[in-house]
């Protein structure tokens, strides 16, 4: 494919592809790949640009998302979804620290000025 048709293709992709990528585990170029296929299939269906050509092409890419997703977990032997649980529960973690710290920070704040006005009274 050249730069040129890349570029189209890009402006074309749904703003939803990188999430949607990140959110099956699959990369964003996979997921180009996928939804290109998606248009492809799309154009057989409706006329190429019409709302109908969108939602057939949009509905076939979650469809062959979903099914990279699986087809990802199986060639994985099962150890892929623990992977990415195990990551969402460290990130959720070290969110839960981050907040934990800043409230930890405010009322250090909140002391030290009624200590101040204490002081000063």
């Amino acid at each position: 494919m050249n730069t040129n048709a890349k570029h189209n293709a890009l402006k074309r992709a749904p703003k939803l592809l990188p999430w949607l990528a990140k959110k099956a585990g699959i990369s964003e170029q996979r997921a180009m790949t996928l939804w290109l296929e998606s248009e492809r299939w799309a154009a057989r269906q409706a006329a190429p640009g019409s709302s109908a050509y969108f939602k057939l092409a949009v509905d076939r890419l979650l469809e062959l998302t979903a099914a990279e997703s699986l087809r990802e977990d199986a060639a994985s032997f099962g150890w892929r979804p623990w992977a990415r649980a195990q990551a969402r529960c460290w990130a959720i973690s070290m969110q839960l620290a981050q907040q934990g710290s800043a409230l930890t920070a405010r009322g250090w704040r909140l002391i030290g000025s009624v200590a101040q006005d204490h002081q000063l009274g």
